[in-house]
């Protein structure tokens, strides 16, 4: 992984919109994009992501967004999918105090079809989109095969690599917005082709892992151990 992530990810956002968060949050809650995008946009913010109805992690619907890495250099940070408060995304579930609402883990199945293993990251942000918390998953993504990447909410986690100025506390007292995307490696930096990115059972749960617990997915994605 880039030393220099962090500081090149702090760089990376736009689309600022400055809602007060006052909702609680729906915990467990997993987005599965049965019936359509559920307000989830694609990395630009422009448009709603693609949407499948089926083929995703356990059969049923994902969303998508395609990307082209001409413009990278190694160790930039690209979104590829959002959840705002703004948007309405998956109906304001994903927003409000997840320390009060006892949110210990975020999820999601992730699947892309580049040539080379890619380090996922998420950004936990704050209604007004700064400060965020940056939460890496470590494990890279194989290319091709439904994959779940988490991150612990909890103030410690390693997978958390910087604050944007701020503190833990700060952050998950008020979450306004999801925005999830990977490390650009060297080997796609410049690289003139557009690949594709998935996304499924974006989730939360008031527990640790065994609140995810879903048989079914065993015939379609691969659980990573640690």
């Amino acid at each position: 992984m880039c030393t220099s992530f962090p500081r090149r990810l702090t760089l990376a956002f736009a689309s600022f919109s400055f809602v007060s968060v006052a909702l609680a949050t729906t915990v467990p809650y997993t987005e599965s994009f049965t019936a359509d995008a559920a307000n989830w946009r694609e990395g630009t913010g422009a448009a709603n992501a693609a949407w499948s109805a089926a083929g995703g992690a356990d059969g049923g619907g994902f969303v998508s967004s395609t990307y082209n890495f001409v413009g990278d250099v190694p160790g930039n940070t690209p979104i590829f999918l959002r959840g705002h408060d703004a948007y309405g995304s998956s109906g304001l579930a994903f927003v409000g105090d997840w320390l009060a609402d006892g949110v210990t883990e975020f999820s999601a199945y992730v699947r892309h079809n580049a040539p080379v293993p890619l380090n996922y990251f998420v950004r936990f942000a704050k209604p007004s989109n700064f400060p965020a918390a940056i939460g890496v998953e470590f494990v890279p993504v194989m290319p091709n095969v439904w994959t779940r990447i988490d991150i612990a909410i909890y103030d410690g986690n390693p997978e958390f690599v910087n604050f944007e100025t701020s503190d833990f506390n700060t952050i998950f007292s008020g979450i306004g917005k999801l925005q999830l995307g990977v490390n650009v490696p060297g080997e796609l930096a410049g690289a003139d082709s557009p690949y594709t990115f998935d996304f499924d059972l974006i989730s939360i749960v008031p527990e640790p892992a065994a609140g995810l617990a879903i048989p079914a997915l065993a015939m379609f994605a691969v659980r990573r151990r640690r």
